[in-house]
Order: C-alpha cells, then sequence, then structure tokens
C-alpha cells in the first residue's frame, strides 16, 4: 500500500503527489562460488563458503522482519555449484533464525525480475546486499563456473532495473571485486591517470536505479570471513573459557539442587516454611570467565565446526564474524567503499 507524500516545489507550481511505499524489502544476493582444483584436492571448502556466510551476518543486520510483512528480509542465492543439502542448510537458517524470505536464481534474468517485481508488488527495495566476484565492468554471479555467462550482470542487465523498484532513500552495496572502477587496472592506477568512476558499473547502477551505490574501486577481500588473526588466536583461550563457565554452572545446579532439596526437607521437619540450614547458605552462581567476545567467537567456531561434520561445508548461522574489506589492488585509488550518486 502506498500513501501520497506531499510537497511544495516552489511558488510556481502546484502541491506535487509522489507515491511513498509503506512496504519495504532489505535484500541480500549470494552468487555461486566456484573451488579451485588444488581447493578440491585438500577439501578446502572455506573459499565456497564466503559469499553465503557474509550474507547470512548481512541478513542478520537489517531490521527485523514484522508480522504484517510491512518489512522483508530477503535472501537470494544464485545456485550453480552449490549442493543440494548446501542449499537446504541455507535456507532453514534465514527463514527459521532470521525470519527472512528464502529464494533460488538460476540466471541473471531470474535476479533482474525479482527486483522489478517490487514495483506491481508495491514494495520498495530499502538496501540491496550484493556478495560475488566481480571484474572491472561486470558483477560475476557465477565466475568460471559453467553458467558463468547467463549469471554475469552487465551494462545491458543494468539498464533493464526499474527505478521505481528502489526506496527514494535506498542504497546499494556492491561487494564485487572493482564495481567502483571505471578502466581496466590490475595493480596501479597512475596519479596522471583517472579511475573514470563515472563510467564504473557502480555509477551505472546509481544512475539506472535512481539510488546512491557504494562500491570498492579496488578488488575486494573477503579472508575475515572466518575473523582476523586476533580472533583466530583467541579462540582456543576463548572455548577453554566457555566450557570452563559450562562446567562451573553445571556443577552450581546440581549444588542448588541438593541445598533446595535438604532445604525443603529441613523446613518439613521444622514444621517452619521460613527455617533455613544451620551454617549453610545458598550456593553462588559462579563468576563468569568468557567476555562476551569469546561467547561469539565461540558460537561462530561450534556453528561452522557443526555444519563441517552435518553437511561437509562451514556454514556459519551466526553469519561472518567480521565484514568484507578492501584488497590491496589496484593502488592509487580508495582502499574503502565509495558512494556513487545517481547523476
Amino acid at each position: 500500500m502506498t500513501t501520497p507524500h506531499q510537497g511544495r516545489t516552489n511558488t510556481q507550481h502546484a502541491i506535487q503527489q509522489i507515491p511513498v511505499a509503506l512496504k519495504r524489502n532489505y535484500i541480500t544476493v549470494v552468487g555461486a562460488s566456484h573451488m579451485t582444483l588444488m581447493e578440491k584436492l585438500r577439501g578446502q571448502k572455506g573459499n565456497k563458503m564466503r559469499f553465503i556466510n557474509q550474507g547470512i551476518r548481512q541478513i542478520r543486520l537489517y531490521p527485523p522482519a514484522t508480522a504484517n510483512h510491512a518489512t522483508q528480509r530477503i535472501f537470494l542465492i544464485f545456485t550453480e555449484d552449490y549442493e543440494r543439502s548446501l542449499l537446504d542448510a541455507v535456507k532453514e537458517v534465514v527463514e527459521t533464525r532470521y525470519g527472512a524470505k528464502y529464494r533460488e536464481l538460476d540466471s541473471i534474468a531470474h535476479l533482474l525480475d525479482f527486483v522489478n517485481l517490487r514495483v506491481s508488488n508495491k514494495r520498495e527495495i530499502k538496501q540491496l546486499d550484493i556478495f560475488a566476484h566481480g571484474l572491472v565492468g561486470t558483477i560475476e554471479f557465477g565466475y568460471e563456473l559453467d553458467k558463468a555467462d547467463s549469471y554475469r550482470m552487465r551494462d545491458a542487465q543494468v539498464r533493464m532495473l526499474k527505478p521505481d523498484a528502489f526506496d527514494l532513500s535506498g542504497k546499494i552495496h556492491s561487494y564485487a571485486c572493482r564495481t567502483g572502477l571505471g578502466i581496466q587496472a590490475d595493480i596501479h592506477v597512475r596519479e596522471d591517470e583517472s579511475p573514470r568512476y563515472e563510467d564504473s558499473l557502480a555509477q551505472l547502477i546509481a544512475n539506472t536505479a535512481e539510488t546512491s551505490v557504494w562500491a570498492y574501486p579496488r578488488r575486494s577481500n573477503y579472508d575475515q570471513t572466518y575473523g582476523n588473526a586476533d580472533d583466530r588466536a583467541a579462540l582456543t583461550d576463548a572455548q577453554n573459557k566457555v566450557t570452563a563457565d559450562a562446567q562451573a554452572m553445571k556443577a552450581y545446579r546440581r549444588q542448588l539442587s541438593d541445598y533446595q532439596r535438604r532445604l525443603s526437607a529441613h523446613r518439613h521437619t521444622k514444621q517452619d516454611p521460613s527455617a533455613e540450614l544451620p551454617n549453610e547458605p545458598a550456593p553462588r552462581p559462579p563468576r563468569k570467565t568468557a567476555s562476551t567476545e569469546d561467547e561469539k567467537l565461540v558460537q561462530h567456531a561450534n556453528s561452522r565446526d557443526g555444519y563441517q561434520q552435518s553437511i561437509g561445508y562451514p556454514l556459519d548461522a551466526e553469519g561472518a564474524p567480521r565484514p568484507v574489506r578492501a584488497g590491496d589492488s589496484p593502488t592509487g585509488v580508495p582502499a574503502t567503499l565509495r558512494e556513487y550518486k545517481p547523476l
């Protein structure tokens, strides 16, 4: 449902009626991910899971979905080369744990149709986040996979986006490599060389969708999807603390149960409901040694280990502990997300 937004443009013009949608979508789009031959031989599946785990992190960060569907979290995933058991596990996590809608995509046309359908559904996209591979001028939702061509977003596909699908103050984040760069540059952009941001795919998306786009002119780096060096170094100590706290709490509950049993018998014998055990105070709960950060590190690790055992992939139901960051190349352009406003 929409309601009119009224505003006077100037003294010569009448009041303009602008429809404002009351139903908002927060959408994460996760690309397919290939495994290198060496990763396959070694059974290393961490890189394959980086887009998915970052996507779950983003879903968690969105405003909660509302019972009346005015606010919706939506998780879209390109399915090529993801096993069915993994997709089913991701679906269960995003739907059950985060109250998000889950949809599978098998072509770039499916993504465009879903986005543009927001218009006829009278919904608007408040935020759209993309986790995928990228090259200058393209977002690669199926990089180096058999369906790479049909999964690719280029200028032609971007121009099919309907601006009415996006909220007036909506925003798009692309965490694909070099979405914000307008020239072919692998290593370095010289001081006398323009990055031509105005020719980047990010700028074209901003112009077409008529909303701000945040993107990297550099390669993006997913290396902290499983935590940074400090997180990894602290994990063993955090696990020891969490285990010790759990054991101490278990012992306390046993002591408390025994104390309450004897206290009840004592009061029954004395026929006094307020009597206390002589010279024996109630046991006190133990003090926690693990910090909130310790507990979060362990929750992430336990989730990945559990899914590694059950489905063979380190799926993190908590989402990635750290976000995507800027990579090292090309130098000469900002090592951060850059905003591209519609022209």
